[in-house]
């Protein structure tokens, strides 16, 4: 019955992609005309030249009716072109720049080609207009950044630091957060990505803030993204020009140990063909730690347990990503991309001292990951997509315990995770005449983990346990949606339908998503959405095998452990296009996270990650920009939450537990010089006590400061920053429930200085790529 399910809803796919395959290739001319037909009313787009044909970049184009309605604006890009979106035909443009007279055009054309402008013969001297661009703009329901403007000025040096600046959004554990969500998927040019937080920083740090045309912040993602919750769209410049460009890039940064690491993107494009290859490598040594107090009951007798844990990782890891691209002008987008990592020999040292037990753990690990996608993008909306990804990591340790008791233990432990997926999607978008658009497609994807545990006893009696687990996961989804606009307001709504099966677990699920905007004027924009979605767990979560941090500290995975559900609403309120408050909601049933627990058996502080009853957020954001002159860029960012957190079966106990929570982040650059360019950021964040389950999580602060000086003709960067100036970005955290007690106070030297430097040449217009998603990956 089970793979009767998997068939019915896996047969929808099969044939929609068979069928458009199909249509593609076998359409009759006559078809082909009314695609073409359909596709250009869909949107208006051209490039504006000047009189020697150079293009004209930083142009107002302006849509109006036929009745000069105004409808929509844009802004030319830095190769002269522009596209707005609109089904409205005939049609008015207005093209204004400072520097060339203004053009109007009328027409019911989609491509427009080559429009010249003619340059402005009337000088105006002793004239200074100033004025203060928006922030954000909604377009088609997504919050529109330009993130160059944005930053323009800050001691930013890459895309990720960049994202970081958008309003609501913040780096929290090395993961982009987003106030008022419970997480954010990043896509690029509407893909999502497929790689951890860790990798997709690596790959946005290396990515000039140039290269981005916009970033697209959306609390209520579309279908078509596959993606569900909020998202960011980073959108990257496109060119069609022949040229060569790139960058290289170098990073010294020093928290506690040196890290040091390098890297280059070079790119070549033509107004057909376009290939790119981008390649890092870091020598790095990493350092966590933290100090553990325990009380632990066991058998009557309440044990004082103080252990001090120091770990350090270090070794070589290269990242190398290849691409090609064949995208001629209105015929659709044919793109191969092939991206590696590699962490190859990488050696981790614990050791823990202390008064119940002194442990030495030594690993050695060999990471590697490789990943094929290939994406077909039709000119007449139809989107096919395809990604393979083997990922291998095999590891040896030792482990060596000498309790205060005398007793001791040693063993060795061979495991090791491999990984095969592969998914396939086909999505199709369609706008009408009157102004609906209807989006429809779907997913299906198959994922092989196999995980081991060998372990080979040296010394004493340790509890070991070998596992060799093997698990195929299989998730089929089907969507449609639609939406319009009506004058000022605008909707979209979809239903997407999911089959999951993992082992002998499966389920049915349909995610409903809706979005709706209304903006009476240009002072005033409201936007509502709901959203719904579920989280998985890593891989070797979802086994039983148990993982020693030392002789007292274990990690166990959880069979049986289930996906979690979340629902979430925004009532977002946008004023003059730069004050931005939210009003947030979100459950999220079947919550997981990791947590300690003082076993009830034996002396053991085991970490575990069980399914709550829910997890539960509401309550309030607001961000609120300022400045004073030329000389200061400042925002300020509030956040008022109510939290509540229930879990009836926590190993042997239960909580439902509710806090208060409020969070205060203030950004400030100062503008020290113009010639030369240099910038000062000082920065400082706040967040009052906070619950994780039986967790109480501390207050904790931090202050960053960074200097930039940019030379050269804006082509050479050099800037020095210090995150965590004192070191008080990390709290302490205690347990003090139902007999339960512990202190731990984790990674207490977070102080950092990093010391960057980047030079570009040649334009550099590097187009941005898909990464690949190893979130679920890794012990």
């Amino acid at each position: 019955m089970k793979n009767n399910r998997l068939s019915i809803l896996l047969i929808p796919v099969v044939v929609l992609l068979t069928l458009a395959t199909a249509h593609a290739q076998t359409s009759s001319r006559a078809a082909a005309v009314s695609r073409a037909a359909t596709a250009s009313e869909t949107s208006i787009r051209g490039r504006l030249v000047d009189a020697s044909d150079r293009p004209v970049a930083g142009a107002a184009v302006v849509l109006f009716d036929r009745d000069s309605v105004y409808l929509d604006a844009v802004v030319s890009g830095a190769d002269g072109q522009f596209e707005i979106r609109s089904a409205v035909r005939p049609y008015r443009l207005q093209i204004q720049h400072l520097a060339y007279e203004v053009r109007i055009l009328e027409s019911d054309r989609s491509d427009l080609g080559d429009i010249r402008l003619k340059e402005a013969t009337t000088e105006i001297d002793a004239v200074v207009i100033e004025g203060e661009r928006p922030v954000v703009k909604v377009e088609q329901g997504r919050l529109s950044y330009d993130l160059e403007r944005l930053t323009e000025g800050q001691a930013v040096n890459n895309a990720y630091e960049a994202l970081t600046r958008l309003p609501g959004v913040a780096e929290q554990e090395g993961a982009l957060t987003l106030a008022g969500a419970s997480s954010v998927t990043v896509i690029l040019n509407g893909r999502p990505s497929t790689m951890t937080a860790e990798q997709l920083a690596t790959l946005l740090r290396s990515t000039p803030i140039d290269r981005i045309e916009k970033a697209e912040v959306m609390f209520s993602a579309p279908p078509q993204y596959h993606v569900r919750g909020a998202a960011i769209n980073v959108v990257l410049r496109r060119s069609h020009e022949t040229a060569f460009s790139g960058e290289v890039h170098a990073n010294y940064t020093n928290r506690w140990y040196d890290t040091y690491d390098a890297g280059g993107n070079f790119v070549l494009t033509s107004p057909k063909w376009s290939a790119d290859v981008t390649y890092s490598a870091a020598r790095s040594k990493e350092l966590s730690s933290f100090d553990l107090h325990s009380l632990h009951t066991f058998e009557g007798r309440q044990y004082d347990i103080r252990q001090d844990e120091w770990m350090t990782d270090e070794g070589w890891s290269h990242q190398l990503r290849a691409a090609v691209e064949y995208a001629p002008k209105q015929r659709g987008r044919l793109s191969a991309a092939y991206t590696a990592s590699f962490s190859p020999n990488t050696d981790g040292l614990s050791h823990s001292t202390g008064s119940y037990v002194e442990s030495l753990s030594k690993k050695l690990s060999d990471r590697s990951l490789h990943n094929l996608a290939l994406r077909y993008t039709s000119a007449f909306g139809l989107d096919l997509g395809l990604d393979y990804t083997h990922y291998d990591n095999p590891e040896q340790s030792r482990l060596e315990n000498r309790y205060t008791d005398r007793e001791a233990t040693a063993f060795d432990v061979g495991s090791g995770q491999r990984i095969d997926r592969l998914n396939v999607t086909a999505d199709e978008r369609h706008t009408f005449d009157s102004g609906w658009e209807l989006t429809a497609g779907g997913a299906f994807a198959f994922a092989r983990s196999h995980d081991w545990q060998h372990y080979t006893v040296l010394e004493g009696a340790p509890t070991t346990s070998d596992t060799d687990a093997r698990l195929d996961e299989y998730t089929g989804n089907l969507y449609a949606g639609f939406g319009r606009q009506f004058g000022k307001v605008g909707f979209s709504a979809s239903l997407a339908g999911e089959y999951y099966r993992l082992g002998d677990y499966e389920n049915w699920s349909l995610y409903p998503q809706a979005s709706l905007n209304w903006t009476p004027s240009e002072r005033h924009i409201l936007q509502l959405n709901f959203s719904s979605d579920k989280e998985y767990p890593a891989y070797w979560e979802m086994q039983g095998a148990i993982s020693y941090i030392d002789g007292y500290s274990e990690i166990h995975g959880t069979s049986g452990l289930r996906p979690s559900r979340s629902y979430e609403a925004q009532a977002v309120y946008i004023y003059r296009q730069k004050y931005i408050f939210v009003l947030f909601w979100n459950e999220r049933p079947d919550y997981f996270v990791q947590t300690a627990w003082q076993a009830s058996d034996r002396l053991a502080l085991i970490y575990q990650s069980l399914n709550w009853n829910f997890n539960r957020q509401w309550g309030v954001n607001a961000v609120l920009p300022f400045r004073a002159g030329k000389w200061l860029n400042s925002r300020l960012t509030l956040t008022g939450m109510r939290m509540r957190q229930r879990c009836d079966r926590f190993h042997d106990m239960s909580f439902d537990r509710s806090k208060w929570v409020g969070i205060a982040r203030l950004m400030n650059t100062f503008h020290l010089s113009r010639k030369p360019a240099i910038d000062l950021e000082v920065n400082g964040f706040f967040q009052s006590g906070a619950i994780q389950g039986t967790f109480d999580i501390e207050p904790l602060g931090s202050a960053d400061a960074a200097v930039k000086w940019t030379f050269d003709r804006s082509r050479a960067t050099l800037s020095v920053r210090c995150n965590d100036l004192f070191n008080s970005s990390m709290p302490l955290t205690k347990i003090r429930y139902q007999g339960q007690w512990l202190d731990m106070g984790a990674l207490r030297y977070m102080r950092s200085v990093t010391v960057h430097f980047s030079y570009r040449f040649g334009g550099y217009k590097e187009r941005k790529h898909k990464e690949v998603d190893t979130s679920r990956f890794g012990h």
